[in-house]
């Protein structure tokens, strides 16, 4: 484990018996060395009752302990894509402590070629070892994977969402006894919607007692293979489609950057109608810079919204992955002097998937250089942007009112998000604005894209160096700029030679006192996406697709603790701890 606990330990394998892989850790192995698919179709699928269960459902949640190879994900993706209800959307919510690498998941894939299409796919996503969610979405099939990684008590704690199915596959429990405790099984509880069912592969007698004690109904059934028995419990009730979300009628996306974009990519892809709304069109303001990096956030700590940051890149990084205008490259992060660099070493100790300290830079190895405007109109793709200004909305039964200047109102929908970058003010006063600008030069871009505290990277038609930031909306003089870019390019990059300008490009960023975005609920039928400043474009998509969820009654991408960190009021009520009071909840 690195050294604070930010990611989690990878699994230590034995790989001597031709069956597969086995844990040593636990001196267990991750699937049935008589036939493993089958185990999983007989023990998980046909003993939850699937797909029998989600017959005629619009939603349905299923659960696990031990995520392991990803053998039973493969195999509920099957079955799913084979009965899937129409629109039906299915969320798949798991927990692993100790998360395989891709090669060793391929590897252990390749047991099964019936099954290597959707193996290849979910490899191309496959997570890096960070602890907390990680979200995977495969939108054509209605389908999503949140893989928890961390301990199981640890991980259940941050789920919310009612579950309709349990799949309780961790290691034997007299090897694993973290993974069946009462604590856990009171949680699976808690956690279960009325009907739900359960199975696992264990009849041992503390597991039937303590699923009996936290609430459910357990039998035994006829085992698979050599195991003589295995279980089957039901939390009491009847299965049903829980109420779903809050989703009536159209949702509006008001702004057309990439929060805007984002929130459009992830509603659409759960079947939702989308009215697109910009006063002055796709892809401008912040948005509409000439290029930009993709890096993560670096803060040496392990807390929830490090986590959620760190997930939000990594998860930018996979849906941009292929799009047009992103380019997959390293980043060099220059150190401005020995104190930076001491924690840039620092760091890439503690990140060593994402970061490498070279002893003289820091490399970003997943980063990326990209264009916006490309991936903006891309993620929005053929839905209509309407360039009307909003100034206020208003309730209107069973919905919103957006109005304009003139007080008409212009459109009418079930749900309002507002994700105008600063334009968000009028909804949302806490934001700040923080103004800045760019500029191409006419040159040969660096070797590779670097950052210090202006960054340069290749741009069309030449060099990108940028870029400032000034509190307020007012971006300062060009020439002071220009100069100032170059002076810094001169001092951290003396070989990068600068010609004349070709085009600048200025902007207002809205941000917030504390420099984290802002999602979720602002009152009545309107949430909000905003704040993002400089990092819209790594933050915003796993933003999106959380509030997408949570709007459709989904599974959440954040843990319960980030969802805290990055929710609209908790700067109201910071302000009344200090006043001595406490906030209502």
């Amino acid at each position: 484990m690195t050294p604070d606990g930010l990611y989690c330990d990878p699994a230590d394998l034995d790989w001597s018996q031709p069956s597969g892989p086995r844990a040593s850790a636990y001196g267990d192995v991750y699937f049935s060395a008589e036939d493993g698919l089958e185990e999983t179709r007989a023990v998980f699928l046909r003993g939850c009752g699937l797909p029998e269960a989600w017959a005629g459902r619009r939603h349905f949640v299923v659960g696990e302990l031990g995520f392991g190879t990803g053998l039973n994900a493969l195999a509920l993706w099957e079955l799913w894509r084979q009965t899937r209800p129409v629109d039906g959307w299915l969320d798949f919510v798991t927990v692993e402590k100790h998360p395989l690498d891709r090669d060793a998941a391929a590897r252990a894939f390749a047991a099964w070629p019936e099954l290597s299409d959707l193996a290849a796919r979910l490899l191309a996503q496959w997570p890096s070892r960070l602890r907390g969610p990680q979200r995977l979405v495969f939108p054509g099939d209605g389908f999503a994977i949140t893989i928890f990684q961390d301990e199981v008590e640890a991980a259940l704690s941050q789920m919310t969402r009612p579950v309709d199915a349990w799949f309780l596959d961790g290691f034997a429990p007299d090897r694993n006894a973290a993974m069946w405790s009462q604590v856990v099984f009171d949680r699976l509880g808690e956690l279960s919607a009325p009907g739900a069912r359960v199975g696992t592969f264990t009849v041992a007698g503390f597991v039937r007692r303590g699923l009996a004690e936290a609430g459910f109904q357990v039998a035994k059934r006829p085992g698979f293979g050599r195991k003589r028995e295995r279980l089957e419990a039901v939390w009491p009730g009847q299965a049903g489609d829980i109420p779903a979300g809050r989703v009536d009628g159209p949702v509006a996306v008001l702004g057309a950057g990439i929060a805007g974009a984002s929130l459009l990519h992830a509603l659409r892809g759960r079947g939702v109608e989308v009215v697109l709304i910009d006063s002055v069109g796709v892809a401008t303001g912040a948005s509409g810079a000439p290029a930009g990096l993709l890096t993560p956030r670096l803060e040496k700590a392990d807390r929830p919204h490090v986590r959620a940051t760190l997930a939000a890149f990594d998860y930018a990084r996979r849906l941009y992955d292929g799009r047009p205008g992103f380019h997959a490259e390293p980043v060099c992060r220059l150190p401005k002097d020995q104190r930076e660099a001491e924690r840039f070493a620092l760091l890439a100790d503690w990140m060593p998937d994402h970061l490498d300290w070279t002893g003289e830079a820091l490399m970003m190895l997943t980063a990326g250089r990209f264009v916006p405007q490309k991936l903006v109109a891309d993620l929005i793709g053929p839905t209509e942007c309407h360039p009307v200004r909003i100034v206020r909305s208003e309730p209107l039964d069973g919905g919103v009112g957006l109005y304009d200047a003139d007080g008409r109102c212009r459109f009418e929908v079930g749900h309002l998000v507002v994700a105008a970058g600063c334009g968000a003010q009028d909804f949302y006063p806490e934001l700040q604005a923080s103004a800045g600008q760019l500029a191409v030069f006419d040159g040969r871009p660096p070797e590779r894209p670097a950052a210090w505290g202006h960054y340069a990277c290749a741009a069309p038609g030449g060099v990108l160096v940028g870029a400032t930031h000034e509190r307020g909306d007012q971006v300062g003089p060009e020439d002071e700029a220009e100069a100032g870019f170059r002076a810094s390019v001169a001092d951290h990059l003396p070989g990068l030679a600068l010609g004349a300008v070709r085009e600048r490009w200025q902007g207002v960023r809205g941000t917030t006192p504390d420099r984290l975005p802002v999602v979720g609920d602002l009152a009545g039928q309107t949430s909000i996406l905003a704040g993002l400043g400089s990092r819209g474009f790594a933050h915003a998509p796993l933003l999106a697709e959380d509030l997408a969820s949570e709007l459709t009654g989904g599974v959440a991408a954040l843990a319960s603790t980030a969802r805290d960190a990055l929710a609209p009021g908790r700067f109201a009520e910071r302000r009344l701890r200090r006043a001595g009071q406490s906030p209502a909840r």
